[in-house]
């Protein structure tokens, strides 16, 4: 599995960086345009680009009484929180709750890896991304959840390059995983095998 790398942050953006940190930490129970906004702000001052490319089959629409998204990212890094905060609606997930320092440091909204605190969000509406543990795996609790109230799977391949002067964050959304509704096992097998393709391109 993919692990993005953080990308080296020039000595000049750090007193840029600091100040965003200092005056952006978000209050409990903030807006999820705070939270977006206090990300972005953050990125652009670690001299950071994100660029989304949209699934070739547009993701479900999340309608009221319907459950939310469980999408399925393939980096754990700082980075990747941040720029799939901007990009993707809902909450991260992360292992024990603790997120990377800086998203600690916006005070971004996160939920625990546990199926049952993943489930009750997705069945009230909220999409819910999850990353790889610690070790490199995608949360098995994560598909039990999806399986459970019968989410929708939508994968995320996060990649990271280079640029002129910054750094790229490159989010490419996959179609929903199908056909494998209400079977964790068979929807986190979809889940890997649609970043697995994308990584072998």
């Amino acid at each position: 599995m993919l692990i993005a790398p953080e990308p080296a942050v020039p000595s000049f953006r750090w007193v840029r960086t600091a100040a965003v940190l200092a005056g952006a930490g978000l209050r409990p129970g903030t807006s999820r345009r705070a939270a977006v906004c206090g990300a972005a702000r953050l990125l652009t001052a670690l001299g950071v680009r994100v660029r989304v490319q949209a699934p070739l089959v547009a993701w479900p629409r999340v309608r009221p009484g319907s459950p939310g998204l469980l999408v399925v990212a393939d980096s754990r890094s700082d980075l990747a929180h941040l720029a799939l905060t901007t990009a993707v609606p809902g909450t991260v997930a992360v292992p024990g709750g603790r997120p990377g320092r800086h998203a600690r440091a916006l005070r971004l909204p996160v939920l625990p890896t546990s199926a049952d605190v993943i489930a009750a969000a997705l069945r009230a509406g909220t999409t819910v991304t999850v990353r790889p543990d610690d070790d490199g795996r995608l949360p098995v609790a994560g598909f039990e959840a999806a399986a459970a109230v019968g989410a929708p799977v939508c994968p995320v391949a996060v990649r990271s390059r280079p640029g002129a002067g910054t750094t790229v964050v490159e989010l490419h959304l996959l179609p929903e995983v199908a056909g494998a509704a209400g079977n964790a096992a068979a929807l986190a097998d979809g889940a890997r095998r649609a970043l697995a393709a994308l990584s072998s391109r």
